[in-house]
Formats: structure tokens, sequence, C-alpha cells
């Protein structure tokens, strides 16, 4: 806690956020190079992956530090830990899924399938949402340079400092690289998208308070930065993810519908997406 000290956070409990990141850094590093490899380190790197994915998230709608530097720095370190422009997610996220909620023009809305069995639905909404994306990305990046030229040449700087490493890792050992960083790449892109039909299927989309589900557990919160409490998020996006649970208690808690708040992730995946296979489409 004292070397955090050091560092310019807006928020304190954003030092787990570093220390997660860190031990990505690290498993990322001894599995490449080869000083460490273990069948059991590959689903640990792809659950710390995952984080990283939540860091972005989390970074892009509330700033890590208060100093301009040591953000663009983060930035880079965020594009290398999840494989893709840091920048990048704000066209599809920030503006797409937020701004316009459940809208045709939101990429990752939990009705692009709707299918009478639900395993099916789990099956293809990544594919189906991934590309969805990248038709609307392009489009959203072009309009960037037009009306936000500093976010454009961020997103071009995020995305050619990543392709210029992966063309050099690519080189050095592509086997390793596929297998080290692309299988947790993609497993943490494959959560952070399949998460939204958790969040939001069979939800009231026009609704303040029900139009997302939540996990209130403490364990698991505390893992994945408070990124259960899914509710608050939508409420107050750039409220900073340690204070979601008061927020959620106070303000959300006691205006939406019980069963949209479960304590258990298992639990409420099992519900959600096997236990009611076969579902009414309309």
């Amino acid at each position: 806690m004292k070397a955090c000290r050091l560092i310019p956070l807006r928020h304190r409990s954003d030092c787990r956020t570093l220390l997660f990141l860190g031990a990505l850094s690290v498993l990322f590093a001894l599995q490449w190079s080869g000083l460490l490899r273990h069948w059991l380190l590959l689903p640990l790197t792809c659950l710390f992956c995952f984080i990283a994915f939540i860091a972005r998230h989390n970074h892009i709608h509330c700033r890590t530090f208060s100093d301009r530097r040591w953000n663009s720095a983060y930035e880079y370190l965020l594009v290398l830990s999840t494989g893709q422009a840091a920048a990048g997610i704000i066209a599809i996220h920030n503006e797409r899924h937020h701004d316009r909620y459940h809208s045709e023009a939101d990429c990752v809305r939990s009705s692009l399938v709707n299918l009478r069995w639900n395993w099916l639905n789990l099956a293809s909404f990544f594919f189906v949402a991934v590309y969805q994306v990248h038709r609307a990305k392009p489009l959203d990046i072009a309009r960037w340079k037009q009306e936000k030229p500093l976010l454009h040449r961020r997103f071009v700087r995020e995305r050619w400092l990543l392709y210029s490493c992966l063309a050099v890792l690519l080189l050095i050992d592509w086997r390793a690289t596929f297998i080290y960083l692309g299988i947790p790449w993609l497993f943490g892109q494959w959560g952070i998208v399949t998460i939204n039909l958790l969040q939001h299927q069979d939800c009231d989309h026009g609704s303040v308070f029900d139009h997302s589900r939540n996990v209130t557990g403490r364990f698991i919160n505390w893992l994945f930065l408070n990124n259960g409490f899914h509710t608050a998020h939508h409420l107050r996006p750039g409220l900073h993810w340690s204070r979601l649970p008061e927020f959620h208690r106070k303000e959300v808690a006691p205006h939406m519908r019980a069963d949209l708040n479960r304590r258990s992730l298992l639990m409420s995946i099992w519900n959600q997406l096997f236990a009611r296979n076969k579902r009414q489409t309309v």
C-alpha cells in the first residue's frame, strides 16, 4: 500500500487493479518465455486476462490516474494486457451500449439472439455481437477523425503499438504467442462480450431500475472489481467502481425487482442461461 501512495491514483482501491495487471504481466512473461509452464497457469492467465478487460472497461468510464501521462502509459499497458486498442472500445461501449442502450445501434444488445434454446443463445451470442462490432467500429473510427481527432490519434497509436509488438513476438516464437497470449486474449474478449447476455437478457429494457441483472456476492465483486453491480453502473457510468456497492444498496436495490439481484455468479449463470434452456421467444 505504501507504494501506491507514490502513484497518482485517483482512488486508492485501484491498487488492487494494478496488482491484478501486474500478476497478468508476470504470467504472460513466464509462460511465453518458457521459464515456467504448467497446465494450471493457462486458465489462471485467462482469468486475470478477463479482469484486465474489466480494468479497461473501468478506465474508459473513470480515469485511473490524476496525471495525464500516467493515464497514457496505463492505456498502453491495457493494450498489451487485452490484445486490443483500449480507445477502440469507447465507440462500442460508451457511445453505443450506454448512450443508445438496447437500440439497433447497440452492438451487444441481448436481443441479438432470440433462439428458443438458451444454450444456443449462449453459444452464438459472442459471434453475432463481434460481427455487429466489426461492422460498426470502422464507421465510428472514421467519424472520430473529423469529430474527435485526439481520440482518433490515440486509437491509431495504440493499434500501432499492439501490431508492432505482436509482429515481433510472432517472429520470435509464433507458437508461444498464439498459446500464451492469444488464448487468454480471446477468453477475456469472449467473457467481457458474453457477460452482456447474463446482465441484460429478459430484463425490462425500458425500466429505470429493472434493465440489468446484478451479482452482489462479496468475493466475486472483490475479484471482478464490482462488475456485478451492473444496474448502478448503467445509472451512473462515471462513478468509480469502488463506490458502486454503496450506490446499489442505497439507490438501486430498494427500487428494483428482487429476482434481478443474486449473490452467486454461478447460480445466476445457471438460472438464467441453463436452468431455463427452453425460452418463450418473442
